[in-house]
């Protein structure tokens, strides 16, 4: 009896399915608009093209979305090459990969991506032109022939004429304005093309009679929108204002679907646009929302936005959907395009509360695989996934069984089946199997062996039957026996004490060791039976400490490994215990965030954490990391510390802010598509630059000297989640390695040597799949003039002419120098060597004369040997000063001249003039001009003395021209004939002409005997 009554009392505290059932899975849209670069957010169509880029017609222009940028093409009229109109309605792409864009009335555009240019096709009263400029849908069929729907038939181009050819219902039939006006086109895999005009009809081409055809089961509706043929043959037909039919292969009758009242009806009579998926699942897009057909039961679950919701349908207005190739669908309204997954994500929320979203901060499992759910303010919930029965156990002042407090940290689910709850200050609950009514324990300090602590914060029941409490005042053991808590605690006295008395985790692992996470005093091994702990903390100055005192978790994977998460220092994997050697893995590697909550395994033997941004899968094999976050389908990013659970099942619960997500691990898709890698665009200084090719479909690019900086732009065409894509690029021949760039789709260069390079960028989707392959750029930076080859060329010339003639130069002056050498020595040889010798045999005569004692005829000897010494000392003096570059200068030249004219002369009784004309200073002579030149001048100056006999003598030093110098040496003698033999048998005036021709100048000669001489010389200088 009694147990009737608690089953009673249990069964009226269960919420009922009914009430409690889980709802549809909701779809997850994510919106473009004009916000993200949009030219206008009613979007008519979309198109992939065969490069990957998406093209979506707008009511102002044509857009080419990229994942990351949008780029706008409008009408310009100052350019016959831009879009006809910016109202674009369909789009196809032939097989040669060029766009026709339909605009509605201003006829046909065909876009060429090589030149960015659009050529124009419009009605005119020419044969073989459009017959209408009002186009409602342009269509490539399998054979890559471009088909027309106007208003006033359907057209095919004919690319070998540029001409259409035009197709019409025969003229048989009863008059109607909209008879050939071609609203939509469609193929049969069969090859077949079928169109729905605006009259209602639905029609088969007839190429061969040049007609369209209309089917004969089909009755007349209101204009056809919307055509869609399906694997069999068969045709889903969307009606202006008459719902949705679907007519079958064969002679089946056509089926009719429509909105009612009743639940899975059409959402909307009014279709606008009809996809059948690559799975073949039909969406049906209307005036009033998106319908998703359930073939098994024949009806229609309904999206429609939900205000508020930031990721719900945009707007109901529907007028487009497409699939791209990795299988993203697309739905274009009149608020923007949306991208969305066919399928409901693989993380679902736990229908825990009846309140909506609630923080859950505890997660276990029951023997029947019931959910146990902690919160923050509603208590412990009990959740039946099989049943979807809710029961919810709250604290209640008038009710002593009740439980302690609503706001629960620990959920543990014993061996026996007992529910144990720890509160977040109010102790230690216990709920027995069958029982409505909590045993309860709490800290009493007036009593010995009471839990140390009310603030509970983790749960663990050994192999031997124990339970252990960690709470915020150190670790507790529970004796099931005797009832009583055994109590370790912190004692700085004690470096075997527990090293910090905030316990968050406890955890045995396969070989019995119990391992505690402390908060501030990092990670501790106990041991039972000693008693004694050991603390694992962080260290700086001891390599491969572990990374942070504060640890959230502790788990251990199939192979027995130790991992912990903390919360400052991430993941960290305990590879030695006895030296306590830890390998980290933060943000650096991968994660998120450097804090992790919770840490589960799933059968793949990856670990799965729990952060503040997101859930972590974690491959220990290969050290991959992917996180998954809002952007991914993930109810909640936050989530908290011990809110995580594996099911007996394999489902995994992981508790946050905002309530509990579960999910199974192999259910979880991943994006196995690796991204196409295009170049979108070029700038120069920041500023865009118009290509006559556009960047995309190029392979060389070719800079000037003056572009030297430039940013190439480039994209991953992945549409799933396009801001996790990341890039990695490298300029080959300049970046010695990859730049790994993240997010960032650009490459920057600047003042790149002259010369050829490749520019290779690598791009990785939204889960980390990575095109290796990627794409390639070759970029030609051409050289300035003065770093062409043919001005390197002529200056090596230059610089090896220059370097001839120097070494030439240099020749010359060391073979002037060895002339001059040689005529030091010439002269020492001759002068020197004929004086000595001359003085050796004097000295012979005057020692002769002396022993013969004649003293008169030795005196005479010993003067001439005197004489002969004077001469030769002279000579000497000549020599050393004329090698003397100090006397380089005129200046010094003529001081020496004037004074050796002024001894030679004014002995003999002449008065000498000496002048030297200012324009003579500043000049220089070289050293074997120099002595050229004085010796010479000695040479006429002592002819005059000797034989002149005159009383005046005249030295002239002029410079009549800029490279002239002129010396004249005059007495008012007695004169000589040139012609005559020279008195005293001299060689003087030979010697003086040569030395005029050693200094390249000319030397007159103007005397006659009885008149005076002048002696005239001429030198060039510089």
């Amino acid at each position: 009896m009694l147990r009737l009554l608690w089953l009673g009392t249990l069964l009226a505290g269960w919420s009922s399915p009914a009430a409690l059932a889980q709802p549809t899975p909701t779809l997850t849209f994510r919106t473009l608009t004009t916000t993200d670069g949009l030219a206008e957010n009613s979007v008519y169509t979309v198109l992939q093209d065969r490069r990957g880029f998406l093209w979506l017609g707008s009511r102002d222009g044509l857009n080419r979305y990229d994942g990351s940028n949008v780029w706008v093409f409008r009408n310009d009229p100052k350019r016959p090459t831009s879009l006809s109109r910016n109202f674009v309605i369909s789009l196809a792409e032939d097989h040669s990969g060029q766009l026709w864009v339909a605009t509605g009335s201003k006829g046909l555009c065909r876009y060429n991506p090589l030149t960015n240019q659009f050529q124009r096709f419009q009605a005119s009263p020419t044969v073989g032109s459009l017959v209408s400029n009002f186009i409602q849908v342009v269509f490539c069929d399998r054979a890559g022939r471009i088909w027309v729907g106007t208003e006033e038939g359907l057209s095919l181009y004919e690319p070998s004429t540029n001409r259409f050819r035009l197709f019409r219902q025969a003229s048989a039939l009863p008059a109607n304005a909209r008879r050939n006006a071609v609203r939509t086109i469609a193929q049969t895999p069969a090859g077949a093309l079928w169109v729905g005009t605006g009259e209602g009809r639905l029609c088969w081409l007839n190429e061969h009679a040049g007609l369209l055809e209309p089917e004969a089961r089909w009755q007349p509706t209101s204009a056809i929108t919307a055509l869609c043929a399906d694997r069999r043959g068969g045709f889903w037909v969307g009606t202006e204002a008459d719902g949705l039919r679907y007519l079958g292969p064969g002679t089946e009758s056509v089926r009719v679907f429509r909105e009612s009242d009743r639940p899975g009806s059409l959402p909307d009579d009014k279709v606008r646009a009809l996809l059948l998926d690559q799975k073949q699942n039909l969406w049906v897009g209307t005036t009033n929302g998106l319908g998703y057909y359930e073939r098994a039961t024949g009806t229609f679950t309904s999206y429609r936005h939900q205000p508020g919701q930031m990721h719900s349908l945009p707007n109901n207005n529907v007028h487009a959907l497409g699939q791209d190739r990795t299988g993203l669908l697309w739905v274009c309204t009149e608020n923007g395009v949306s991208s969305f997954e066919a399928q409901p994500s693989s993380f679902t929320t736990l229908p825990v509360s009846t309140k909506g979203a609630t923080p859950v901060w505890a997660v276990g499992e029951d023997a029947a695989g019931r959910a146990w759910v902690g919160t923050g303010d509603e208590g412990l919930i009990c959740y039946d996934p099989k049943t979807g029965q809710r029961r919810q156990f709250r604290h209640d002042d008038n009710d002593a069984g009740s439980l302690s407090a609503d706001y629960v940290r620990v959920v543990y689910v014993d061996r026996k089946d007992c529910i144990w709850v720890g509160t977040q200050s109010q102790g230690l609950d216990c709920l027995l199997p069958g029982a409505t009514r909590f045993v309860h324990y709490r800290h009493d300090p007036t009593k010995r062996n009471t839990i140390s602590d009310n603030a509970i914060r983790s749960i663990c029941e050994d192999t031997e039957g124990h339970l252990w409490i960690g709470t915020e005042g150190g670790l507790n053991r529970y004796d099931f026996k005797t009832g009583l808590f055994t109590a370790y605690q912190h004692d700085p006295a004690n470096p075997s004490s527990l090293s910090n008395n905030f316990v968050h985790k406890i955890f045995q692992d396969h070989l019995g060791r119990m391992w505690l996470g402390t908060g501030g005093g990092g990670l501790c091994l106990f041991d039972p039976v000693t008693e004694r702990f050991r603390a694992y903390r962080a260290n700086e100055r001891v390599p491969r400490s572990i990374s942070a005192d504060f640890v959230r978790t502790i788990a251990e994977d199939h192979a027995g490994q130790l991992w912990v998460g903390t919360e400052g220092g991430g993941l960290c994997r305990l590879d030695n215990v006895p030296r306590g050697v830890f390998t980290v893995y933060r943000e650096a590697q991968g994660l998120p965030e450097d804090v992790v909550f919770g840490i589960l395994e799933d059968e793949q033997h990856q670990l799965w954490l729990s952060s503040n941004k997101g859930l972590v899968r974690f491959t220990p094999a290969t050290g991959e990391m992917h996180t998954f976050d809002s952007r991914d389908g993930l109810p909640q990013n936050e989530f908290n510390v011990g809110a995580y659970h594996h099911g007996r099942s394999g489902q995994l619960y992981f508790g946050g802010a905002n309530g509990v997500v579960m999910f199974r691990s192999a259910a979880v898709r991943t994006n196995q598509v690796p991204p196409p890698v295009v170049f979108t665009n070029l700038r120069k200084f920041n500023q865009a630059v118009e290509l006559d090719t556009s960047i995309t479909e190029r392979r060389v690019l070719r800079l000037a000297p003056e572009d030297y900086y430039f940013t190439v732009e480039f994209a991953a065409l992945n549409f799933r989640q396009p801001d996790k894509n990341r890039y990695a690029f490298k300029l080959s021949g300049f970046d010695p390695s990859w730049v790994q760039a993240g997010g960032r789709h650009e490459a920057t260069y600047t003042n790149l040597p002259p010369g050829t390079y490749t520019l290779r960028v690598r791009a990785a989707n939204n889960d980390g799949l990575w095109n290796r392959r990627g794409a390639a750029l070759t970029v030609v930076v051409a050289p300035a003039w003065y770093q062409t080859w043919w001005l390197r060329l002529a200056a090596s010339w230059a610089a090896f002419a220059l370097l001839f003639g120097l070494y030439r130069l240099r020749v010359r002056q060391l073979l002037a120098l060895e002339q001059v050498r040689h005529g030091i020595a010439r002269d020492l040889h001759d002068d020197m060597g004929s004086t000595l010798s001359s003085i050796s045999i004097l000295s012979q005569v005057a020692r002769t004369h002396q022993q013969q004692q004649r003293p008169a005829q030795a005196a005479a000897v010993l003067e001439q040997i005197g004489e002969s010494s004077r001469r030769m000392l002279d000579a000497m003096d000549d020599i050393v000063w004329a090698i003397n570059p100090a006397h380089d200068a005129v200046e010094d030249v003529t001081a020496r001249m004037r004074a050796f004219a002024s001894e030679a002369l004014e002995a003999r009784g002449i008065a000498l003039a000496f002048r030297v004309a200012p324009e003579v200073r500043g000049l220089a002579l070289a050293m074997p001009a120099r002595r050229e030149f004085f010796l010479l001048f000695k040479e006429a100056v002592h002819n005059l003395a000797k034989y002149a006999r005159c009383r005046q003598a005249t030295v002239t030093l002029a410079r009549p021209a800029a490279h002239r110098l002129v010396l004249t040496v005059q007495d008012d003698g007695v004169g000589f004939d040139p012609q005559a033999p020279a008195q005293g048998g001299g060689h003087g005036l030979a010697n003086m002409r040569a030395r005029a021709r050693a200094l390249g100048g000319q030397l007159e000669l103007c005397t006659a005997p009885g008149r005076s001489t002048t002696l005239t010389l001429t030198i060039p200088v510089k």
